[in-house]
């Protein structure tokens, strides 16, 4: 559990590039009791080179203790100075742990919750929940048989590498949680709206496409919070709000550093020892513990072991694995399939023109998209979860995103950001496209964009030529030219002879002036981690639950195959965080679960 801070939409995509997986694995990791030895010592263990590089075999590799597998000494009991009596204790206040405290405390349980953080803490906004008065309102609901297929294509472009029982639980339960969780919200003047993954506003948009997206996500608006997909933050304040009004108790600022399990670590998990300041407490839970800590994105080690893809990518996370490591050391296996999904995304909402992707479809951008050589490498027409992998082996791992004076006007259609929502005044939008582009303007005090990541301004360039774009971008101007006349062929023609992209999208760059932003992908988070069963409980290498311990969130293993999947958008807010919560909750009050 690292000490986190709210954070927003705009937050979401931070970081810089790390070193490789093999880097990584012979320098960094320090890999326990495989000690540097010479080459005459190879017998004894990893051997060297004369040049001090670390020598794998898979043998060395298969049987080396990574740094965070090894357990750190108890804390001795004379530093434990208080004592906390509970039924129910959860290790996390994101979306994932308020959910389950509140669904708990109003069954009447005696629930405490701790947490590093200095208060609640959300990312992002998108909730997939099924068949909700929200989407049986607009007709967006989904009977077994209409969503059987759509289920079927997700499970198969993961291999089927995933928990296929859990997506069935969300689909059954998560309409019951969501409107649950509208419920408990609304006192505060927070509503929901379903997001706009369509142009149409319908469920059959991209069919025949890369990707069919549904209109399954729901986003909590309030006043002074009107950005569908970004505005979980209040709902997670109203639910502390609501805990502790229920009688719960919120401990923030105290970090768990230690499970307590009985037998020698082979009996039930009674609680844990946290720390606040320098004082140690012991919290005794007689129903269950519940690890809502969040993912492992900053543990360099982790992403080695766990999801190696992820670590040539700059990182957005924030959590480094605190509380996944916490159930290791104390006997619990991680999920089943490996490597990790990560949730990637490139062309984030920070770069103001495709704001239209990131609130409403969930498509890249309906432009020209080239690399540091000036050339495509990709359809466009791809979602910000799939297009950093093109990207990443481009040149530098960048790209850059083209677009013209009328791109305000052409891409119009689909600014809105829910369903049935207006849409987005196409002034404000290009109002805001200039502010970016000038650089006069102070990002600090712009109160619209407060939080904007300068940085993106400072790869902003807008010109009155081509060439003068070429240039400022530091593309080769022959190849860029060349590349900008062809993508303009295609739109005339309405056929891309080169990634044959959507002629929907195939909007020209002709108008002065041109416009252009260099782009990186990022990890946003890396989803999955221990072996949990359907119910939540924390499990052994031998699928066995662990007593007393259980899981929500990403926490949760098995829930996501070789990526994170945007054909239902939000389905780990909703499904992971929300859904499995609510029924956690419900289910370790009863005592059922």
């Amino acid at each position: 559990m690292s000490i986190e801070t709210p954070m927003n939409r705009r937050s979401f995509l931070k970081g810089a590039t790390v070193v490789g997986a093999a880097a990584a694995a012979t320098g960094a990791l320090g890999l326990a009791g495989c000690a540097p030895q010479g080459k005459s010592d190879a017998a004894k263990g990893a051997a060297t080179t004369e040049s001090g590089e670390l020598i794998l075999d898979a043998e060395t590799f298969q049987n080396a203790k990574w740094n965070f597998e090894i357990p750190p000494e108890p804390i001795d009991e004379s530093k434990i100075t208080n004592t906390v009596e509970c039924e129910i204790l959860v290790i996390g206040a994101g979306v994932g742990g308020l959910v389950t405290a509140a669904s708990a405390v109003e069954e009447g349980a005696d629930v405490v919750v701790i947490a590093s953080s200095s208060g609640p803490v959300s990312r992002g906004g998108s909730n997939a929940a099924f068949n909700t008065r929200l989407t049986h309102e607009l007709g967006l609901d989904f009977t077994r048989e209409e969503i059987e297929p759509i289920f079927q294509s997700i499970f198969a472009s993961n291999s089927f590498r995933l928990d296929q029982e859990k997506w069935w639980l969300v689909f059954d339960e998560s309409g019951t949680a969501m409107n649950w969780l509208m419920d408990k919200v609304a006192p505060y003047g927070i509503s929901a709206v379903i997001e706009n993954n369509q142009r149409d506003g319908g469920t059959s948009w991209w069919d025949g496409g890369p990707l069919k997206t549904l209109n399954v996500s729901h986003s909590f608006v309030a006043e002074g919070a009107q950005a569908a997909g970004a505005s979980q933050q209040i709902v997670v304040e109203a639910l502390a709000e609501e805990i502790t009004k229920g009688g719960g108790q919120i401990f923030y600022s105290t970090t768990a550093v230690q499970l307590d399990r009985e037998g020698d670590n082979t009996g039930r998990v009674t609680g844990c020892v946290a720390k606040h300041d320098s004082e140690y407490t012991r919290y005794n839970a007689s129903k269950g513990v519940v690890l809502a800590t969040g993912d492992f994105s900053q543990d360099k080690d982790m992403v080695a072991k766990y999801c190696p893809m992820a670590l040539p990518f700059g990182y957005g996370g924030v959590y480094d694995g605190s509380g996944l490591k916490l159930a290791l050391w104390i006997g619990a296996a991680w999920q089943k399939y490996t490597p990790n999904a990560p949730m990637l995304a490139t062309m984030g909402d920070e770069v103001l023109p495709c704001r239209w992707w990131a609130e409403g479809a969930l498509t890249t951008f309906p432009g020209l998209l080239v690399n540091k050589k000036g050339v495509r490498y990709s359809n466009e027409n791809c979602t910000y979860g799939y297009m950093p992998y093109p990207q990443r082996v481009q040149p530098d791992g960048c790209a850059f995103l083209i677009w013209d004076e009328n791109w305000v006007r052409d891409s119009a259609p689909w600014q809105s950001d829910r369903v049935g929502g207006e849409a987005r005044d196409t002034q404000e939008v290009y109002d805001a496209i200039q502010a970016l582009f000038d650089p006069n303007t102070d990002w600090t005090t712009t109160e619209e964009y407060a939080g904007f990541d300068a940085t993106m301004a400072e790869n902003a360039v807008k010109a009155d030529t081509l060439e003068e774009l070429a240039d400022g971008l530091g593309l080769p101007r022959e190849e860029f030219l060349a590349q900008v006349e062809r993508y303009n062929s295609y739109c005339e023609t309405g056929l891309d002879d080169e990634f044959h992209k959507d002629k929907r999208f195939l909007l020209p760059v002709k108008q002065p002036p041109f416009y252009g932003i260099k782009n990186e992908p990022y990890t946003l988070c890396i989803t999955g981690g221990l072996n949990t069963d359907i119910q939540m409980h924390v499990c052994d290498a031998n699928n066995d639950p662990i007593p007393g311990l259980y899981g929500v969130g990403t926490v949760v293993g098995d829930m996501y195959g070789d990526v994170y999947d945007y054909k239902v958008p939000g389905i780990n807010l909703g499904g992971a965080c929300t859904t499995f919560g609510y029924l956690l909750g419900k289910n370790l009050h009863a005592g059922t679960w």
